[in-house]
Protein backbone atom coordinates (compact mmCIF):
# COMPACT_ATOMS: atom_id res chain seq x y z
CA UNK A 1 0.00 0.00 0.00
CA UNK A 2 2.91 2.36 0.73
CA UNK A 3 4.31 1.64 -2.75
CA UNK A 4 0.89 2.27 -4.30
CA UNK A 5 0.64 5.62 -2.53
CA UNK A 6 4.09 6.78 -3.64
CA UNK A 7 3.46 5.82 -7.27
CA UNK A 8 0.17 7.64 -7.41
CA UNK A 9 1.23 10.71 -5.48
CA UNK A 10 4.13 11.24 -7.89
CA UNK A 11 1.77 10.77 -10.86
CA UNK A 12 -0.80 13.03 -9.23
CA UNK A 13 1.72 15.81 -8.50
CA UNK A 14 3.22 15.63 -11.99
CA UNK A 15 -0.18 15.96 -13.65
CA UNK A 16 -1.42 18.72 -11.40
CA UNK A 17 1.78 20.76 -11.41
CA UNK A 18 1.71 20.53 -15.19
CA UNK A 19 -1.93 21.50 -15.78
CA UNK A 20 -3.40 23.44 -12.86
CA UNK A 21 -0.82 26.26 -12.73
CA UNK A 22 -1.46 26.87 -16.43
CA UNK A 23 -5.15 27.37 -15.71
CA UNK A 24 -4.81 29.38 -12.51
CA UNK A 25 -1.99 31.70 -13.56
CA UNK A 26 -2.29 31.56 -17.33
CA UNK A 27 -6.07 31.66 -17.75
CA UNK A 28 -7.72 32.78 -14.50
CA UNK A 29 -5.22 35.57 -13.76
CA UNK A 30 -5.46 36.78 -17.37
CA UNK A 31 -9.23 36.95 -17.02
CA UNK A 32 -8.83 39.11 -13.90
CA UNK A 33 -6.63 41.46 -15.90
CA UNK A 34 -9.26 41.57 -18.66
CA UNK A 35 -12.22 42.37 -16.40
CA UNK A 36 -10.40 44.36 -13.67
CA UNK A 37 -9.84 43.87 -9.93
CA UNK A 38 -13.29 45.17 -8.92
CA UNK A 39 -15.21 43.00 -11.39
CA UNK A 40 -13.24 39.90 -10.41
CA UNK A 41 -13.73 40.85 -6.76
CA UNK A 42 -17.51 40.84 -7.38
CA UNK A 43 -17.26 37.31 -8.84
CA UNK A 44 -15.14 36.21 -5.85
CA UNK A 45 -17.73 37.71 -3.47
CA UNK A 46 -20.60 35.83 -5.21
CA UNK A 47 -18.64 32.58 -5.49
CA UNK A 48 -17.79 32.50 -1.80
CA UNK A 49 -21.40 33.22 -0.86
CA UNK A 50 -22.56 30.22 -2.92
CA UNK A 51 -19.89 28.06 -1.31
CA UNK A 52 -21.30 28.80 2.14
CA UNK A 53 -24.38 26.73 1.18
CA UNK A 54 -22.37 23.80 -0.16
CA UNK A 55 -23.37 21.72 2.86
CA UNK A 56 -26.88 21.42 1.34
CA UNK A 57 -25.50 20.26 -1.99
CA UNK A 58 -23.21 17.76 -0.28
CA UNK A 59 -24.09 17.13 3.38
CA UNK A 60 -21.02 14.97 3.96
CA UNK A 61 -21.87 12.44 1.24
CA UNK A 62 -18.55 12.84 -0.53
CA UNK A 63 -16.46 12.08 2.58
CA UNK A 64 -18.78 9.27 3.64
CA UNK A 65 -18.71 7.79 0.13
CA UNK A 66 -14.89 7.94 0.00
CA UNK A 67 -14.55 5.70 3.07
CA UNK A 68 -17.66 3.56 2.31
CA UNK A 69 -16.74 2.40 -1.22
CA UNK A 70 -13.36 0.75 -0.38
CA UNK A 71 -15.12 -1.34 2.30
CA UNK A 72 -18.19 -2.27 0.19
CA UNK A 73 -16.99 -2.76 -3.38
CA UNK A 74 -19.36 -5.67 -4.02
CA UNK A 75 -22.45 -3.43 -3.89
CA UNK A 76 -21.00 -0.36 -5.59
CA UNK A 77 -23.46 -0.43 -8.54
CA UNK A 78 -26.55 -0.23 -6.36
CA UNK A 79 -24.87 2.15 -3.95
CA UNK A 80 -23.92 4.69 -6.62
CA UNK A 81 -27.29 4.45 -8.34
CA UNK A 82 -29.06 5.37 -5.12
CA UNK A 83 -26.57 8.01 -4.03
CA UNK A 84 -26.81 9.80 -7.38
CA UNK A 85 -30.57 10.09 -6.95
CA UNK A 86 -30.05 11.57 -3.49
CA UNK A 87 -27.51 14.00 -4.93
CA UNK A 88 -30.03 15.15 -7.53
CA UNK A 89 -32.64 16.03 -4.90
CA UNK A 90 -30.06 17.80 -2.73
CA UNK A 91 -28.81 19.79 -5.73
CA UNK A 92 -32.30 21.14 -6.39
CA UNK A 93 -32.69 22.13 -2.74
CA UNK A 94 -29.22 23.74 -2.77
CA UNK A 95 -30.01 25.93 -5.79
CA UNK A 96 -33.40 27.03 -4.42
CA UNK A 97 -32.12 27.86 -0.93
CA UNK A 98 -28.99 29.68 -2.14
CA UNK A 99 -30.83 31.85 -4.66
CA UNK A 100 -33.60 32.56 -2.13
CA UNK A 101 -31.15 33.87 0.48
CA UNK A 102 -29.28 35.81 -2.21
CA UNK A 103 -32.54 37.59 -3.07
CA UNK A 104 -33.33 38.26 0.59
CA UNK A 105 -29.86 39.68 1.33
CA UNK A 106 -29.90 41.81 -1.80
CA UNK A 107 -27.49 40.27 -4.30
CA UNK A 108 -28.21 42.02 -7.59
CA UNK A 109 -27.24 39.42 -10.19
CA UNK A 110 -29.33 36.32 -9.45
CA UNK A 111 -28.57 34.88 -12.90
CA UNK A 112 -24.86 34.69 -12.10
CA UNK A 113 -25.72 33.29 -8.67
CA UNK A 114 -27.83 30.55 -10.33
CA UNK A 115 -25.09 29.47 -12.73
CA UNK A 116 -22.51 29.49 -9.93
CA UNK A 117 -24.83 27.08 -8.09
CA UNK A 118 -24.96 24.85 -11.20
CA UNK A 119 -21.16 24.86 -11.34
CA UNK A 120 -20.99 23.88 -7.68
CA UNK A 121 -23.39 20.98 -8.28
CA UNK A 122 -21.33 19.68 -11.22
CA UNK A 123 -18.05 20.12 -9.34
CA UNK A 124 -19.42 18.19 -6.36
CA UNK A 125 -20.72 15.43 -8.64
CA UNK A 126 -17.31 15.14 -10.30
CA UNK A 127 -15.62 14.74 -6.91
CA UNK A 128 -18.17 12.08 -5.91
CA UNK A 129 -17.48 10.13 -9.12
CA UNK A 130 -13.73 10.44 -8.56
CA UNK A 131 -14.21 9.16 -5.01
CA UNK A 132 -15.89 6.06 -6.43
CA UNK A 133 -13.04 5.54 -8.91
CA UNK A 134 -10.42 5.77 -6.13
CA UNK A 135 -12.53 3.65 -3.78
CA UNK A 136 -12.62 0.87 -6.37
CA UNK A 137 -8.82 0.87 -6.36
CA UNK A 138 -8.22 2.70 -9.67
CA UNK A 139 -5.82 5.16 -8.09
CA UNK A 140 -3.94 5.94 -11.31
CA UNK A 141 -7.17 6.74 -13.14
CA UNK A 142 -8.22 9.00 -10.26
CA UNK A 143 -4.87 10.80 -10.49
CA UNK A 144 -5.48 11.36 -14.21
CA UNK A 145 -9.02 12.58 -13.56
CA UNK A 146 -7.84 14.96 -10.83
CA UNK A 147 -6.76 17.60 -13.37
CA UNK A 148 -9.34 16.86 -16.06
CA UNK A 149 -11.70 19.70 -15.14
CA UNK A 150 -8.86 22.25 -15.23
CA UNK A 151 -7.55 20.88 -18.54
CA UNK A 152 -10.98 21.37 -20.07
CA UNK A 153 -11.14 24.90 -18.63
CA UNK A 154 -7.78 25.71 -20.21
CA UNK A 155 -9.17 24.70 -23.60
CA UNK A 156 -12.58 26.38 -23.26
CA UNK A 157 -11.66 29.56 -21.39
CA UNK A 158 -8.31 29.84 -23.15
CA UNK A 159 -10.18 30.06 -26.45
CA UNK A 160 -12.68 32.60 -25.08
CA UNK A 161 -10.08 34.81 -23.36
CA UNK A 162 -7.26 34.72 -25.94
CA UNK A 163 -8.56 33.72 -29.37
CA UNK A 164 -12.29 34.31 -29.73
CA UNK A 165 -13.83 37.60 -30.94
CA UNK A 166 -15.06 38.11 -27.34
CA UNK A 167 -11.55 38.30 -25.87
CA UNK A 168 -11.47 42.12 -25.92
CA UNK A 169 -14.99 42.42 -24.45
CA UNK A 170 -14.66 39.58 -21.96
CA UNK A 171 -17.39 39.61 -19.32
CA UNK A 172 -16.98 37.91 -15.94
CA UNK A 173 -20.04 35.74 -16.67
CA UNK A 174 -18.12 34.10 -19.51
CA UNK A 175 -15.79 32.70 -16.83
CA UNK A 176 -18.80 31.18 -15.03
CA UNK A 177 -20.24 29.65 -18.23
CA UNK A 178 -16.88 28.23 -19.34
CA UNK A 179 -16.29 26.62 -15.95
CA UNK A 180 -19.75 25.03 -16.06
CA UNK A 181 -19.16 23.48 -19.47
CA UNK A 182 -15.81 22.07 -18.32
CA UNK A 183 -17.35 20.50 -15.21
CA UNK A 184 -20.15 18.97 -17.28
CA UNK A 185 -17.72 17.34 -19.71
CA UNK A 186 -15.54 16.08 -16.83
CA UNK A 187 -18.59 14.43 -15.22
CA UNK A 188 -19.49 12.73 -18.52
CA UNK A 189 -15.96 11.31 -18.88
CA UNK A 190 -15.79 10.06 -15.26
CA UNK A 191 -19.25 8.48 -15.56
CA UNK A 192 -18.22 6.76 -18.81
CA UNK A 193 -15.24 5.15 -17.08
CA UNK A 194 -17.36 3.91 -14.17
CA UNK A 195 -20.03 2.63 -16.56
CA UNK A 196 -17.44 0.32 -18.12
CA UNK A 197 -16.31 -1.02 -14.75
CA UNK A 198 -19.57 -1.47 -12.82
CA UNK A 199 -23.25 -2.03 -13.48
CA UNK A 200 -25.29 0.91 -12.22
CA UNK A 201 -28.52 -0.20 -10.56
CA UNK A 202 -31.21 2.48 -10.22
CA UNK A 203 -34.06 1.50 -7.93
CA UNK A 204 -36.94 3.70 -6.86
CA UNK A 205 -35.66 6.13 -4.27
CA UNK A 206 -37.58 5.85 -1.03
CA UNK A 207 -37.81 8.27 1.86
CA UNK A 208 -36.35 5.54 4.09
CA UNK A 209 -33.18 5.23 2.00
CA UNK A 210 -32.88 8.99 1.56
CA UNK A 211 -33.05 9.51 5.32
CA UNK A 212 -30.51 6.70 5.87
CA UNK A 213 -27.99 8.31 3.51
CA UNK A 214 -28.41 11.65 5.24
CA UNK A 215 -28.01 9.92 8.61
CA UNK A 216 -24.90 8.02 7.49
CA UNK A 217 -23.27 11.13 6.07
CA UNK A 218 -24.49 13.48 8.83
CA UNK A 219 -21.31 13.18 10.96
CA UNK A 220 -19.37 14.58 8.00
CA UNK A 221 -21.67 17.50 7.17
CA UNK A 222 -20.48 19.64 10.07
CA UNK A 223 -16.90 19.16 8.91
CA UNK A 224 -17.92 20.52 5.53
CA UNK A 225 -19.89 23.43 6.99
CA UNK A 226 -17.11 24.51 9.33
CA UNK A 227 -14.25 24.11 6.83
CA UNK A 228 -16.22 25.83 4.06
CA UNK A 229 -17.19 28.69 6.34
CA UNK A 230 -13.79 29.62 7.70
CA UNK A 231 -12.21 29.23 4.25
CA UNK A 232 -14.85 31.23 2.36
CA UNK A 233 -16.16 33.74 4.87
CA UNK A 234 -13.15 35.99 4.30
CA UNK A 235 -14.23 36.90 0.77
CA UNK A 236 -17.87 37.40 1.80
CA UNK A 237 -16.95 39.55 4.82
CA UNK A 238 -14.55 41.69 2.78
CA UNK A 239 -17.30 42.33 0.22
CA UNK A 240 -19.98 43.10 2.80
CA UNK A 241 -18.00 44.99 5.49
CA UNK A 242 -16.10 47.36 3.18
CA UNK A 243 -17.69 49.96 0.91
CA UNK A 244 -15.00 49.96 -1.80
CA UNK A 245 -16.79 48.49 -4.85
CA UNK A 246 -15.33 45.04 -3.98
CA UNK A 247 -11.72 46.22 -4.52
CA UNK A 248 -10.33 44.59 -1.34
CA UNK A 249 -12.18 41.39 -2.22
CA UNK A 250 -10.35 41.55 -5.55
CA UNK A 251 -7.02 42.11 -3.78
CA UNK A 252 -7.69 39.12 -1.56
CA UNK A 253 -8.72 37.06 -4.62
CA UNK A 254 -5.40 37.94 -6.31
CA UNK A 255 -3.47 36.43 -3.41
CA UNK A 256 -6.03 33.71 -2.69
CA UNK A 257 -5.46 32.36 -6.21
CA UNK A 258 -2.03 31.10 -5.08
CA UNK A 259 -3.44 29.71 -1.83
CA UNK A 260 -6.22 27.98 -3.76
CA UNK A 261 -3.79 26.55 -6.32
CA UNK A 262 -1.55 25.20 -3.58
CA UNK A 263 -4.53 23.94 -1.63
CA UNK A 264 -5.52 21.79 -4.58
CA UNK A 265 -2.30 19.83 -4.13
CA UNK A 266 -2.97 19.40 -0.42
CA UNK A 267 -6.51 18.31 -1.14
CA UNK A 268 -5.28 15.80 -3.74
CA UNK A 269 -2.99 14.25 -1.12
CA UNK A 270 -6.00 13.95 1.17
CA UNK A 271 -8.25 12.55 -1.56
CA UNK A 272 -5.68 9.85 -2.29
CA UNK A 273 -4.91 9.12 1.36
CA UNK A 274 -8.53 8.86 2.53
CA UNK A 275 -9.49 5.63 0.69
CA UNK A 276 -6.09 4.10 1.52
CA UNK A 277 -6.49 4.93 5.21
CA UNK A 278 -10.05 3.56 5.12
CA UNK A 279 -9.01 0.31 3.44
CA UNK A 280 -6.28 -0.31 6.08
CA UNK A 281 -7.82 1.25 9.15
CA UNK A 282 -7.02 -1.77 11.34
CA UNK A 283 -3.38 -2.01 10.20
CA UNK A 284 -1.45 0.34 12.48
CA UNK A 285 1.86 -0.18 10.66
CA UNK A 286 0.32 0.74 7.31
CA UNK A 287 -1.40 3.79 8.79
CA UNK A 288 1.86 5.06 10.27
CA UNK A 289 3.73 4.46 7.01
CA UNK A 290 1.12 6.35 4.99
CA UNK A 291 1.03 9.17 7.55
CA UNK A 292 4.83 9.48 7.58
CA UNK A 293 5.06 9.65 3.80
CA UNK A 294 2.10 12.02 3.59
CA UNK A 295 3.58 14.46 6.12
CA UNK A 296 7.03 14.41 4.54
CA UNK A 297 5.87 14.81 0.94
CA UNK A 298 3.33 17.53 1.76
CA UNK A 299 5.95 19.37 3.81
CA UNK A 300 8.45 19.34 0.94
CA UNK A 301 5.98 20.69 -1.62
CA UNK A 302 4.52 23.24 0.82
CA UNK A 303 7.87 24.53 2.10
CA UNK A 304 9.27 25.00 -1.39
CA UNK A 305 6.16 26.95 -2.30
CA UNK A 306 6.36 29.08 0.86
CA UNK A 307 10.01 29.97 0.19
CA UNK A 308 9.30 30.73 -3.47
CA UNK A 309 6.58 33.20 -2.50
CA UNK A 310 8.57 34.83 0.29
CA UNK A 311 11.57 35.51 -1.93
CA UNK A 312 10.00 35.96 -5.37
CA UNK A 313 6.30 36.58 -4.71
CA UNK A 314 6.57 40.28 -5.53
CA UNK A 315 8.16 39.55 -8.91
CA UNK A 316 5.51 36.94 -9.68
CA UNK A 317 2.64 39.26 -8.76
CA UNK A 318 4.04 42.13 -10.84
CA UNK A 319 4.34 39.75 -13.78
CA UNK A 320 0.78 38.45 -13.40
CA UNK A 321 -1.23 41.57 -12.53
CA UNK A 322 -1.11 44.85 -14.40
CA UNK A 323 -2.70 46.70 -11.44
CA UNK A 324 -0.34 45.26 -8.79
CA UNK A 325 -0.15 47.02 -5.41
CA UNK A 326 2.11 46.20 -2.39
CA UNK A 327 -0.91 44.96 -0.39
CA UNK A 328 -1.22 42.09 -2.89
CA UNK A 329 2.17 40.79 -1.71
CA UNK A 330 1.58 41.15 2.03
CA UNK A 331 -1.74 39.32 1.71
CA UNK A 332 -0.11 36.57 -0.33
CA UNK A 333 2.70 35.97 2.18
CA UNK A 334 0.22 35.44 5.00
CA UNK A 335 -2.00 33.16 2.95
CA UNK A 336 0.85 31.00 1.70
CA UNK A 337 1.99 30.43 5.31
CA UNK A 338 -1.58 29.34 6.01
CA UNK A 339 -1.31 26.84 3.18
CA UNK A 340 1.60 25.05 4.89
CA UNK A 341 -0.58 24.53 7.96
CA UNK A 342 -3.55 23.22 6.02
CA UNK A 343 -1.39 20.95 3.82
CA UNK A 344 -0.05 19.06 6.84
CA UNK A 345 -3.47 19.13 8.53
CA UNK A 346 -5.00 17.37 5.51
CA UNK A 347 -3.01 14.22 6.35
CA UNK A 348 -4.32 14.00 9.91
CA UNK A 349 -7.83 15.12 8.97
CA UNK A 350 -8.06 12.37 6.34
CA UNK A 351 -6.97 9.78 8.92
CA UNK A 352 -9.59 10.94 11.42
CA UNK A 353 -12.35 10.89 8.78
CA UNK A 354 -11.30 7.43 7.53
CA UNK A 355 -11.45 6.12 11.10
CA UNK A 356 -14.87 7.72 11.66
CA UNK A 357 -13.49 9.87 14.49
CA UNK A 358 -15.43 12.98 13.52
CA UNK A 359 -17.20 14.12 16.70
CA UNK A 360 -14.24 15.94 18.22
CA UNK A 361 -13.06 16.93 14.75
CA UNK A 362 -16.37 18.78 14.33
CA UNK A 363 -15.85 20.52 17.66
CA UNK A 364 -12.37 21.57 16.56
CA UNK A 365 -13.60 22.98 13.24
CA UNK A 366 -16.48 24.72 15.00
CA UNK A 367 -14.01 26.39 17.34
CA UNK A 368 -11.89 27.37 14.35
CA UNK A 369 -14.91 28.97 12.68
CA UNK A 370 -15.74 31.03 15.78
CA UNK A 371 -12.12 32.13 16.08
CA UNK A 372 -12.01 33.09 12.39
CA UNK A 373 -15.19 35.19 12.57
CA UNK A 374 -14.02 37.04 15.69
CA UNK A 375 -10.63 37.77 14.13
CA UNK A 376 -12.18 38.97 10.86
CA UNK A 377 -14.60 41.30 12.66
CA UNK A 378 -11.68 42.99 14.42
CA UNK A 379 -9.05 42.86 11.65
CA UNK A 380 -10.92 43.53 8.38
CA UNK A 381 -12.10 47.13 9.15
CA UNK A 382 -8.55 48.20 10.04
CA UNK A 383 -6.30 46.04 7.86
CA UNK A 384 -8.73 45.01 5.06
CA UNK A 385 -7.42 42.13 2.88
CA UNK A 386 -4.24 41.83 4.98
CA UNK A 387 -6.42 41.51 8.09
CA UNK A 388 -8.48 38.71 6.52
CA UNK A 389 -5.28 36.86 5.59
CA UNK A 390 -3.97 37.25 9.15
CA UNK A 391 -7.20 35.76 10.50
CA UNK A 392 -6.80 32.81 8.13
CA UNK A 393 -3.22 32.14 9.28
CA UNK A 394 -4.08 32.19 12.99
CA UNK A 395 -7.09 29.94 12.42
CA UNK A 396 -5.12 27.37 10.39
CA UNK A 397 -2.37 27.16 13.02
CA UNK A 398 -5.01 26.47 15.67
CA UNK A 399 -6.74 23.81 13.55
CA UNK A 400 -3.48 22.03 12.61
CA UNK A 401 -2.42 21.68 16.25
CA UNK A 402 -5.88 20.42 17.14
CA UNK A 403 -5.93 17.76 14.40
CA UNK A 404 -2.51 16.41 15.35
CA UNK A 405 -3.64 16.20 18.98
CA UNK A 406 -6.87 14.37 18.05
CA UNK A 407 -5.11 11.92 15.74
CA UNK A 408 -2.66 10.99 18.50
CA UNK A 409 -5.35 10.75 21.17
CA UNK A 410 -8.04 8.85 19.24
CA UNK A 411 -6.04 6.71 16.79
CA UNK A 412 -2.54 6.58 18.22
CA UNK A 413 -0.95 8.15 15.13
CA UNK A 414 0.57 11.55 15.80
CA UNK A 415 3.77 13.34 14.87
CA UNK A 416 7.03 12.66 16.67
CA UNK A 417 9.68 15.10 17.83
CA UNK A 418 12.05 13.50 15.32
CA UNK A 419 9.68 14.29 12.45
CA UNK A 420 9.25 17.88 13.63
CA UNK A 421 13.04 18.29 13.90
CA UNK A 422 13.51 16.82 10.41
CA UNK A 423 10.98 19.23 8.88
CA UNK A 424 12.37 22.22 10.82
CA UNK A 425 15.95 21.41 9.77
CA UNK A 426 14.96 21.06 6.13
CA UNK A 427 12.98 24.33 6.29
CA UNK A 428 15.94 26.19 7.78
CA UNK A 429 18.40 24.86 5.20
CA UNK A 430 16.23 25.73 2.19
CA UNK A 431 15.51 29.17 3.72
CA UNK A 432 19.26 29.84 3.81
CA UNK A 433 19.61 28.39 0.30
CA UNK A 434 16.90 30.64 -1.13
CA UNK A 435 18.41 33.69 0.60
CA UNK A 436 21.97 33.06 -0.65
CA UNK A 437 20.92 32.35 -4.23
CA UNK A 438 18.62 35.38 -4.31
CA UNK A 439 21.45 37.66 -3.08
CA UNK A 440 24.49 36.40 -4.99
CA UNK A 441 23.24 35.26 -8.40
CA UNK A 442 23.23 37.94 -11.13
CA UNK A 443 20.47 36.22 -13.12
CA UNK A 444 16.88 37.20 -13.77
CA UNK A 445 14.48 36.17 -10.97
CA UNK A 446 12.92 33.40 -13.08
CA UNK A 447 16.26 31.58 -13.37
CA UNK A 448 17.12 32.11 -9.71
CA UNK A 449 13.73 30.76 -8.66
CA UNK A 450 14.04 27.71 -10.93
CA UNK A 451 17.53 26.90 -9.65
CA UNK A 452 16.41 27.35 -6.02
CA UNK A 453 13.53 24.92 -6.48
CA UNK A 454 15.81 22.36 -8.13
CA UNK A 455 18.34 22.58 -5.29
CA UNK A 456 15.57 22.26 -2.70
CA UNK A 457 14.30 19.11 -4.38
CA UNK A 458 17.81 17.64 -4.29
CA UNK A 459 18.14 18.60 -0.63
CA UNK A 460 14.87 16.80 0.12
CA UNK A 461 16.67 13.55 -0.76
CA UNK A 462 19.73 14.50 1.29
CA UNK A 463 17.56 15.15 4.37
CA UNK A 464 15.45 12.07 3.58
CA UNK A 465 12.25 14.05 3.32
CA UNK A 466 11.90 12.03 0.14
CA UNK A 467 13.63 8.69 0.57
CA UNK A 468 15.37 7.36 -2.53
CA UNK A 469 14.78 3.81 -1.27
CA UNK A 470 11.05 4.45 -1.50
CA UNK A 471 11.48 5.66 -5.07
CA UNK A 472 13.64 2.67 -6.04
CA UNK A 473 11.06 0.35 -4.52
CA UNK A 474 8.59 1.50 -7.17
CA UNK A 475 10.45 -0.71 -9.60
CA UNK A 476 9.98 -3.74 -7.40
CA UNK A 477 6.93 -5.73 -6.40
CA UNK A 478 5.33 -4.72 -3.11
Amino acid sequence: MKREFIINIILLLFINFLIKPIYIFGIDAHIQNLVGTESYGLYFYYFNFVFLFQFINDPGIQNWNAQFVPKNRSIIGTHLGNVLQVKCLLAIAFIIVTCFFALIIGYADIQMMFFLCINMVLSSLFLLLRGAVAGLGYYKVDSLLSALDKLLMIIILGYLAFISPYSQQFHIKMLVYGQGLAYLLACVIATSFLYKKISFVFTSLTYHYFSKVIKWSAPYVLILIFMTSYNKLDGVMLGSMLDDNYYQAGVYASAYRFYDAANMVGYLFAALLLPMFAANISEMRVLKDLKNIGVRYTSVSALILVMSIFFYGQDILKFLYKDYQPEFYMTLRLLILSYFMIAVAYVFGSLLVAAGKVRNLNLLFGSGLILNIILNVFLIPKFQAIGAATATLITQIFVLIGQIFLSEKEIGVGISGKEIAQIATYATVILVGFYILEKILPFDWVYKLSLSILICLLLSFLFKMIDKREIFSLLKKD
